[in-house]
């Protein structure tokens, strides 16, 4: 390959340079050296002829006669002068044997250096050599990889042509069926459209009867008596059939709350009203039995009450309870009387206030930590519990704790299933424990997969809502303790151990909101989600609570903001004298509007009829 070769060509080159340099160095080495042996031999040689030289000076002086006054003979003076040169010869060798030897030394270490860095660059090579190897491995790898990622991909292509030629057929098989449903609507807008005119004719044959009745009766009293008008006994007819019950605070405001049978839950579908409740975060908030009054509660240790009008849905500040020393965790009311609110607080202690005269009754201190949730059992019993891992029974009338129940577990959330003190509690453990008023241990307990943050149940005390840790809702059903229904979705995260979801009056809905500020709906029937209430919220919805009449939905976040949500209808209440009518048949219902409008429901679906009338003047 190419890439091989050209590696393989860098590190020749790099041979190349490395061993020319050194080659040049070794035979200068080589050359000295050889000059350095040459010399010692001639050196070696000069002494030899030296001390031969001095033994034959030596005899020569032996031998000669010498002549007082005459000079040594010309032998013995040749021999001198050629001992004198041979020795300058000697010293001039000396000399340059000694710079040779210092150029050696020079050169030696020279020759190290190149040695040491020779090592170096050798063991460099080793290093690319092996990196070269591990680049050939992991090459090889990712070309493998490649193959089964063109496989893979391959394959999900072929099952994508396959998806999408299934989507093509469901497609058509959609624009098939739409075409068969809009034939099947104008078929029943049509037989729709013939009750609702038969109805009419029934309405109006009935107003004429009771106009003739009265005035036969008119004709029989024969005296001056005030005869009730039309409209009065149409009102009378309807109140009797739509049955209502009267709860009277001490305030002397009388509550209308309608019974289970009559409620009929609107799956909110917008923001209708917001406003931002004290100075920090929301925790709480909670609906009075009557619908007419929201509370909440947060981290500026106060409650707001706030009165909501019923004709416009508009909210607005009635007063503030205060009393409590730190962030209030849950709020609940009385449902006997509605004269009583309770609030549960971090500085370990429960506190109830009368609506009347915004009052503090009692203030409930035997909790040894925070205290998550408490609840009305009774207009005299309260039930509560702490991150002390306790629940507590309080008698109002005695104003002490009558029964202290260990769970071994920090309490999110509890419930009550009777008037005798009988409680069900969810917990940091995972675990769903269920009471009994008669002793102090758990008669069952149910495990869920995550930390249980909060626990609603239905008017009939047969279903519990419970909200946990691991992003789901569960429904079970009480008569076997067993989960029939699971709700989740893809965006619904669980923001704290304290978030509160809650079941709709007809437990036809559940209701939760998520940690980006969004409200979701699930239908409990289905499992499936029902709505999804978006882009009001900027932070977590830590609580929802259900309006009793089952129209409106009001939650908190926790930077201070709350909402209602409604389903926007264009069905307004004018004022506290308006009337409503029951068909003769009592599948109809009709009201008027403060638009002149006149409005008609269907009694069994709840579904308002598609064409309104419009009143003149």
């Amino acid at each position: 390959m190419e890439w091989k070769q050209k590696i393989f060509n860098q590190l020749q080159e790099r041979n190349r340079q490395e061993r020319d340099v050194y080659a040049e160095i070794v035979k200068h080495y080589n050359r000295l050296t050889e000059n350095y042996s040459t010399i010692l031999v001639r050196c070696t040689e000069q002494e030899r002829d030296i001390l031969t030289l001095r033994q034959e000076n030596t005899d020569l002086q032996k031998n000669s006669v010498s002549v007082a006054g005459l000079p040594v003979n010309d032998k013995v003076r040749t021999l001198e002068n050629d001992y004198m040169k041979a020795k300058d010869e000697i010293l001039t060798l000396l000399r340059e044997r000694g710079d040779m030897t210092k150029e050696v030394i020079s050169l030696s270490r020279l020759v190290k250096e190149r040695d040491e860095k020779l090592y170096s660059e050798q063991n460099k090579n080793q290093i690319l050599t092996k990196e070269n190897i591990s680049l050939k491995q992991q090459l090889e790898s990712a070309h493998e990889q490649l193959s089964a990622l063109k496989k893979v991909n391959e394959t999900i292509h072929d099952e994508f042509q396959a998806l999408q030629l299934a989507y093509t057929q469901l497609e058509e098989r959609q624009k098939e069926l739409d075409a068969t449903i809009a034939v099947l609507r104008q078929k029943m807008t049509e037989k729709i459209e013939k009750k609702c005119n038969a109805l009419d004719e029934e309405v109006k044959l009935h107003e004429k009867r009771m106009e003739d009745d009265v005035k036969r009766k008119l004709d029989e009293a024969k005296s001056d008596v005030m005869i009730p008008t039309l409209s009065n006994l149409i009102s009378t007819t309807t109140t009797t059939s739509v049955t209502q019950l009267k709860n009277t605070n001490q305030d002397g405001k009388i509550h209308l709350t309608p019974t289970v049978d009559f409620i009929k839950v609107v799956v909110p579908k917008k923001a209708i009203f917001k406003w931002d409740c004290g100075d920090n975060e929301l925790h709480a908030i909670q609906f009075h039995p009557s619908g007419s009054l929201i509370a909440t509660g947060g981290s500026d240790r106060k409650i707001h009450i706030w009165e909501l009008n019923a004709h416009n849905n508009q909210v607005q500040q009635a007063y503030v309870l205060t009393g409590n020393n730190s962030t209030v965790t849950a709020i609940d009311f009385d449902s006997e009387n509605a004269n009583l609110i309770l609030g549960c607080s971090e500085d370990f202690a429960c506190r109830v206030w009368g609506l009347a005269d915004q009052r503090l009754r009692h203030t409930l201190t035997g909790h040894g930590a925070k205290v998550f949730c408490a609840k009305f059992v009774t207009a005299s019993l309260i039930a509560s519990g702490s991150q002390d891992r306790t629940l507590k029974l309080w008698d109002l009338q005695n104003r002490q704790c009558v029964r202290t129940l260990f769970a071994g577990s920090k309490c999110h959330d509890l419930v009550a299933l009777d008037a005798s003190g009988s409680l069900i509690s969810g917990h940091f453990d995972k675990k769903i424990r269920f009471w009994d008023a008669r002793n102090d241990s758990t008669k069952c307990e149910l495990q869920l997969q995550a930390a249980v943050t909060s626990l609603s149940i239905n008017r009939e005390k047969q279903l519990l809502l419970a909200c946990s840790r691991d992003d789901t809702l569960k429904l079970i059903e009480l008569r076997e303790n067993r989960v029939i229904q699971t709700f989740s979705h893809d965006d619904f995260k669980v923001a704290s151990d304290t978030v509160k979801a809650v079941l709709s009056p007809d437990s036809t809905y559940a209701c939760a909101g998520g940690n980006d500020g969004t409200v979701f709906i699930w239908n409990t029937t289905t499992g499936k989600i029902e709505k999804v209430l978006n882009k009001e919220h900027s932070s977590i919805v830590n609580a929802v609570a259900w309006h009793p009449e089952g129209r409106l939905i009001a939650s908190c976040e926790k930077q201070r903001r709350a909402i209602l949500w409604g389903d926007h209808d264009d069905f307004k209440v004018a004022s506290d004298t308006v009337k409503a009518i029951l068909s003769p048949d009592s599948t109809y219902a009709c009201a008027g509007g403060n638009d002149g409008t006149v409005f008609i429901w269907n009694t069994t679906t709840g579904k308002r009829r598609e064409n309104k009338f419009k009143t003149i003047g």
